[in-house]
């Protein structure tokens, strides 16, 4: 008999049913892993230009191993050959040889199969996984997706969420896995600042299988971009997938650095300097728009000129920022935090 289905209401914060919408894409999913999926708006330029540094490295090392596996495969034979009794130029007279030159032999060998083994077992499945990894490899994520303005990113936990226990989902976000694993990782300022490719780290890596699914999903009309804002997504063995769609979160955090924003203005028009608001914002909007998105670097350059441009007015910035409850929410002051 079946069992009966959990009611919504127990399903633990901040966790929500998925929407019907994501089924497909959840069924590809591996229930082991947690889960972080957002959209990417940097330029596709950009995206292109960060992704042909790997293709480039990879590219380089892939000829470099064929080189030296060109070169070792007719000296491997002709050693293994001589092991097995053929006379060739690998072949050693122990009988009329001294120790030094038969210590010198035995030295440079060995050094070469561990160089050659090192090359084997840590160089080779760098370029192996980047053009023909399974499920899928980053090769395969750019031919499939190719590059997009928006495009959907998923990252899945790496080791560290083996030893986790099947009720961790049900502590508060205050708990170790969210403080030191998930709520970094969805931070809204690093997300923005990162195109996808780069927030591989020790955390957390990509699902290039996941984000060949949501594109193709995208593609077919089944799914928008919108329906992959960002979101957290778990297994439970009690709820099946859920999600907890961090971008609400975010949404709330622009109405409330709206009305900053408005009281900002609202200061400096009763300071008489409102032409100084719009000139700030210009700054800001120059700063933004440049290649490669509004990085931690262009970030904390226009801090820089918007406190040289508030000092040349007489306006102390640091002040009437903690007169509206802090600068940190106000567009381009963000490094402040």
């Amino acid at each position: 008999m079946p069992s009966k289905p959990t009611p919504v209401s127990e399903i633990p914060a901040p966790y929500s049913a998925p929407p019907p919408v994501l089924k497909p894409f959840l069924a590809g999913l591996d229930a082991a892993h947690i889960y972080i999926v957002h959209i990417d708006n940097h330029p596709w330029t950009f995206k292109r230009r960060i992704f042909a540094v790997p293709v480039l490295m990879n590219v380089v090392l892939a000829l470099l191993l064929l080189w030296r596996a060109l070169v070792a495969l007719p000296l491997y034979t002709t050693i293994l050959l001589a092991t097995l009794g053929q006379k060739n130029d690998a072949k050693v007279d122990y009988e009329h040889t001294g120790w030094a030159t038969l210590s010198r032999i035995a030295v440079g060998r060995g050094a070469m199969f561990f160089c050659d083994w090192a090359l084997v077992r840590f160089l080779v499945p760098w370029p192996v996984e980047f053009f023909v990894g399974a499920p899928a490899s980053p090769t395969a994520w750019r031919w499939e997706v190719g590059f997009r303005d928006q495009e959907v990113v998923v990252r899945k936990s790496r080791g560290w969420d083996r030893g986790l226990p099947g009720t961790w989902i049900e502590e508060d976000t205050s708990g170790p896995v969210y403080q030191e694993r998930i709520l970094p990782a969805i931070d809204r300022g690093w997300v923005q600042a990162k195109t996808g490719y780069l927030m591989m780290d020790k955390n957390w890596d990509l699902d290039f299988q996941g984000m060949i699914s949501a594109h193709a999903l995208i593609s077919q009309g089944k799914a928008s971009v919108s329906d992959f804002q960002k979101m957290v997504i778990v297994h439970s063995e009690a709820h099946g997938w859920l999600v907890w769609p961090v971008y609400k979160l975010d949404e709330g955090g622009h109405e409330e650095n709206r009305k900053k924003i408005v009281a900002f203005k609202d200061r400096l028009t009763a300071m008489g300097k409102e032409n100084l608001f719009f000139r700030w914002i210009e700054l800001i909007q120059y700063e933004t728009s440049q290649p490669g998105g509004f990085t931690p670097e262009r970030q904390a350059k226009a801090m820089a000129k918007a406190k040289e441009l508030f000092d040349s007015q007489g306006v102390d910035l640091d002040k009437l920022g903690r007169e509206i409850g802090g600068i940190e929410a106000l567009p381009g002051m963000e490094i402040s935090r």
